[in-house]
């Protein structure tokens, strides 16, 4: 996720685990028009149940925003809230598959591996800064 100057941004990943090395299989983007978060988190959602179909995965996760270490209530975390929910609930009604959802720490204590050489295996695997996070969360599955 990424807020994007107002308008949030899902970048996705499929990653295969191949017995030496994971691979990236598929990258792409998914980005909303509306203004509101509400509708932002529902049009987000709408466009990935969409491309979900066409999609073979046996697993989900999100890499969500950590928390501020100031508390703050300004509308990017907001609106990436309500987007993370939103895909949570996507991905749970489309099958029956396990999902996580954690912060970088948290995806890095689930994989049993420290956090920066699972940031420094997702740099490797995908040359487009945008996909880091995503390639990251798909690392901490396999």
């Amino acid at each position: 996720m990424e807020p994007a100057g107002g308008k949030p941004k899902i970048h996705v990943v499929t990653v295969e685990s191949k017995p030496s090395d994971p691979e990236v299989v598929d990258s792409f983007t998914l980005q909303t028009t509306e203004t509101s978060p509400a509708a932002q988190a529902v049009n987000l959602a709408q466009l990935l149940q969409g491309r979900l179909p066409g999609m073979t995965y046996d697993s989900a996760v999100i890499k969500t925003a950590g928390a501020s270490p100031v508390a703050r209530r300004n509308r990017a975390a907001f609106q990436r809230a309500h987007a993370e929910g939103a895909i949570l609930f996507v991905l749970h009604e489309v099958g029956n598959i396990g999902v996580e959802a954690k912060d970088a720490q948290g995806l890095a204590t689930l994989a049993g591996k420290k956090k920066a050489d699972l940031e420094a295996k997702a740099q490797g695997l995908h040359s487009a800064r945008k996909y880091h996070d995503a390639v990251y969360a798909a690392l901490a599955m396999l």
